[in-house]
């Protein structure tokens, strides 16, 4: 289990996935790869900008069915150990004061790999907000779109 430095603040996920570690991993930073399977069920994701370096950045929208609407959302990569771990500010709309730091884990359990995401919130106060907007149930469908996308990897 991962350290978590601040978990009165941090929404903590866990999903093992039927695929080694290296196709899970290639899933999050190819980015051939990732608008196949990222964001909630029925959302389209489109990638305006992708630097997948520390520093770097993911730009990208996410279309609502039925809305003329769009979601933009802001990656900024603080931290990549290949095959190991992922870390990233994100902010949605341009608005800096919901900013989230994500962090992946992924790790080998057998022939599966566990990913471990760490969501930590400026205060308990901000994840409470997103949990009850919910943040917790877009990555839960968001991790499901991955599992599909990750057995059709497989089967290939």
């Amino acid at each position: 289990m991962a350290t978590i430095e601040h978990p009165e603040r941090t929404l903590v996920i866990e999903r093992v996935f039927d695929a080694p570690r290296t196709l899970v991993y290639d899933a999050w930073t190819d980015s051939e790869h990732i608008d196949k399977w990222w964001g909630p069920t029925m959302v389209t994701t489109r990638t305006i900008e992708r630097d997948f370096s520390v520093g770097g950045s993911w730009k990208y929208v996410m279309e609502m069915p039925g809305s003329v609407s769009e979601h933009s959302v802001e990656n900024k990569y603080t931290e990549i150990v290949p095959g190991e771990k992922i870390a990233w500010t994100e902010f949605a709309g341009g608005d800096t004061s919901n900013q989230v730091t994500v962090t992946l884990l992924f790790e080998d359990q057998g022939d599966e790999t566990k990913l471990t995401m760490l969501i930590v919130h400026d205060s308990t106060e901000q994840m409470n907000m997103n949990e009850q907007g919910g943040m917790l149930m877009g990555w839960t469908m968001t991790l499901d779109s991955f599992v599909e996308f990750l057995a059709k990897q497989s089967a290939n």
